[in-house]
Formats: structure tokens, sequence, C-alpha cells
């Protein structure tokens, strides 16, 4: 006998799989019309509202007893869990962050060796150029202060002999006459002195 409907009387497993298919398709629907209707959508608005409401007082005691319980076990809470895991999440992106500017200088730096290092061999030679300049005018500023210094020494005795004839001239105009002593008296003039005397 061939199938009538899509009945196959020779496979009741069959025909059941069937049934239940076209059962669970026709739920489907009903359930999907029912949800999709603004009255479903108020009606479980009101009834999340009105759940909300009536376990809040039992929500704000559950958390405080919780937190107590946490605090005496020395066990984290949840909002410390959740600032702890911020935090951990944003080291991660700003680790992340550094590792890219890592990557990025480091790849800047292999293409730029050849360039610094070239530079640095220029700063070298032109160093070592300008060391060589200064030792030149170091060993003419040795020579020019050598001069100078015989210039000066040369200059002081120059002073010093067109001071000696001075000082030798005020010397003599200085110097006391030097006066003869008296002549011993003759023995006429003590004569006549002690004549005076005695008148």
């Amino acid at each position: 006998m061939g199938q009538k409907n899509g009945f196959d009387p020779n496979d009741p497993i069959g025909n059941l799989r069937k049934a239940r298919d076209a059962t669970l398709d026709a739920w489907a629907k009903a359930m999907i019309d029912l949800v999709n209707t603004e009255t479903f959508a108020r009606w479980v608005g009101a009834t999340l509202d009105s759940y909300l409401i009536a376990s809040a007082p039992l929500q704000n005691l559950i958390n405080t007893s919780m937190k107590t319980s946490l605090a005496r076990l020395n066990l984290p809470s949840r909002e410390e869990l959740t600032t702890l895991a911020r935090r951990v999440t944003n080291i991660e992106m700003r680790l992340d962050d550094i590792e890219i500017k890592l990557d990025q200088l480091a790849h800047a730096l292999r293409t730029q060796t050849p360039v610094i290092v070239e530079m640095l061999a220029e700063q070298l030679e032109q160093n070592k150029q300008e060391g060589a300049e200064l030792n030149g005018m170091e060993q003419r500023l040795t020579a020019l202060d050598h001069k100078a210094d015989q210039m000066l020494q040369l200059i002081e005795r120059l002073q010093q002999a067109a001071l000696e004839p001075v000082e030798t001239s005020q010397k003599r105009r200085k110097a006391p006459r030097q006066v003869p002593p008296p002549d011993p008296p003759t023995p006429e003039e003590v004569k006549e002195d002690h004549a005076i005397e005695g008148f």
C-alpha cells in the first residue's frame, strides 16, 4: 500500500516523528504569534517590574549579608573583583600599547642603524680634525704665552734700568753734607778763653 497524506502504516515510528514535528511547528507558530503581540510585551514588562520591586529588599538583604560574610572570611566581594578585573584589563591594554610601541621602535632602530653609524663615524672624524686644530692652537698659545713672559721680563728690566739713575741722583740729594770738624784750638786761643773767664 502507498502512503496517504504522508501516513505510512508500515512505519509507526516515522509516523510518530512526523506527528511530533507537525505539533512542534504548530506550537512554534502559535508562540511566535503570541510573543510578537503588544499585549504579551506589556504583560512581560509588568511581571518583571513587579518581580524586581518585590525582590529588591530581599536582594539588598542578601547583598549586605554576603558582604559581611565575605569580609569575615577575608574574601573579596563582587565589587572588589569587578574593580580588579577592570584594572587588569586596563593594564593589559597598556601593555599591548607598550608592546606595539616597542616593536615600532625596534623596527625603526633596525632600519636607521646604518644611518646612525654613518653619522657617528662622520662626527668622530670631525672631532678628530677639531682635536688636531685645537692641539695646534694650544701650541701657538703656549708659544705666545712664552713670548709675553719674555716681553714682561724685558719691560721690567728696562724699568729698573730707567729708575736706577733717578734713585742714585735722589740719594745724592738726600745725603747730608759732611761738615769738616773744627780745628783744635791753639794755645793762644785757650789762654784768651781763660783770661775772659777770669775777668
